[in-house]
């Protein structure tokens, strides 16, 4: 038995149903591709049929499909950061008004802000997931009370890993707490919680900018080592009081260009210690860096990349 024909044979022994949240922005077939002929969904976001094509939408997946589910499942979700599981007693309709409430929070200066919860990587850092240990950001983001209330109707809460690895978020039970707890809507975050939110998203920005200005350098590493590579990177970065999305990039292509270890140069490192003392920006770094510096592969030009 597979891990997601697990999941759907746990959903009929807690006599509840099985969901997807599916993001056609990562996989454009969602939510037809899960629909088969007695599949129905609905949209969490209102807008015209161009923000709905590619907003995320919660599936019901009936019994009677669970086996073609689950090998478009593990076929591409594992892949892509594309769709979730939810087992929940609840209806379709129930469903989807709940996480609809959750789709907006209010930051500490009372803007409002969509929250990608449909995302695995933002969910995971929201709610926590004790056996991953390729999240950036290991939260829990929000305070048990507001994981409380966002999981109320959902008895587990699936996801595939950076590893295509399946993981469940802290908080599973067997059965929906009688009541169920409110929270007021959107919920109000803390600037600790939305530093963290941003903070999640921080190597995979690095890694956007890097695929458009340099895709040449990040084929010296195999993809599924790109992110942790960038990742690592981003922690030695920070060591020398290196931040901005612009000075990060620079300093990930530079790593990819000569080698994770380039730091320990030593007529590198005399430059990055002026740095970290900030008597040297990283812009005048780019410009005085060492030129007999032998680069890994085949040499490469770069381009700074500025914020």
């Amino acid at each position: 038995m597979t891990e997601t024909a697990s999941l759907f044979a746990t959903a009929q022994s807690l006599n509840a149903q099985v969901y997807v949240l599916g993001d056609p922005a990562q996989v454009k077939d969602l939510p037809g591709a899960l629909l088969f002929k007695s599949g129905r969904a609905i949209c969490l976001l209102d807008g015209e049929a161009e923000v709905e094509a590619v907003a995320p939408h919660l599936i019901r997946i009936d019994a009677a499909n669970y086996q073609r589910a689950g090998e478009w499942l593990n076929q591409h979700a594992a892949r892509a950061p594309c769709a979730t599981v939810l087992i929940s007693p609840t209806s379709l309709e129930v469903l989807a008004s709940h996480l609809r409430s959750f789709v907006d929070v209010m930051l500490p200066d009372r803007t409002i802000m969509a929250l990608a919860f449909w995302d695995p990587n933002i969910l995971a850092a929201l709610n926590g997931a004790r056996g991953d240990d390729t999240l950036h950001v290991r939260g829990p983001v929000f305070v048990p009370a507001q994981t409380h209330a966002f999981l109320a109707p959902i008895l587990q809460w699936w996801y595939w890993d950076r590893n295509g690895r399946l993981q469940q978020l802290n908080g599973g039970q067997d059965s929906v707490p009688e009541p169920a707890p409110s929270i007021k809507t959107p919920l109000l975050l803390d600037q600790h919680q939305v530093d963290a939110l941003v903070e999640a998203s921080v190597p995979d920005n690095i890694l956007h900018f890097i695929r458009l200005n340099m895709p040449g350098l990040l084929l010296r590493v195999p993809e599924p080592e790109q992110y942790p590579f960038v990742r690592s990177q981003i922690v030695r970065a920070r060591l020398y009081n290196i931040e901005g999305t612009g000075d990060l990039v620079n300093y990930c292509c530079l790593a990819l260009a000569y080698g994770e270890s380039f730091d320990k140069q030593p007529d590198v490192a005399i430059l990055l210690e002026q740095v970290k003392a900030r008597v040297l920006t990283f812009e005048n770094l780019m410009n005085e860096f060492p030129r007999d510096i032998p680069e890994v592969g085949n040499p490469l030009p770069i381009h700074p990349v500025t914020e």
